[in-house]
């Protein structure tokens, strides 16, 4: 199971969509039931971020992330889109 932590400002609006863009695109790439996402805000990211294998954010990487780090702003702005859904998919095929 890949734990992946999403983290926006609050913890609450972004990361919640976000975070719904992510599982409609492992869930159509073969990853049902295989990762399991857990929304914070940016400042709980860096202690949560410790048990998680991935950590993708709304917002910049903040110090002390330990573990790998994708930005999550395509999936607001669609900008870049394509490669940060490439960056998901490449983690889950090494670690799923």
């Amino acid at each position: 199971m890949v734990n992946i932590l999403l983290a926006c400002g609050s913890g609450i609006a972004t990361s919640t969509a976000v975070a719904a863009k992510i599982k409609d695109l492992l869930n159509d790439n073969g990853y049902s039931g295989k990762f399991n996402i857990t929304t914070c805000s940016i400042a709980d990211a860096v202690g949560k971020s410790a048990s998680a294998d991935l950590v993708i954010a709304t917002t910049v990487k903040p110090g002390g992330i330990d573990c790998p780090f994708i930005s999550g702003i395509p999936f607001l702005t669609g900008m870049g889109r394509a490669s940060a859904e490439k960056q998901v998919l490449d983690f889950m095929a090494q670690n799923a």
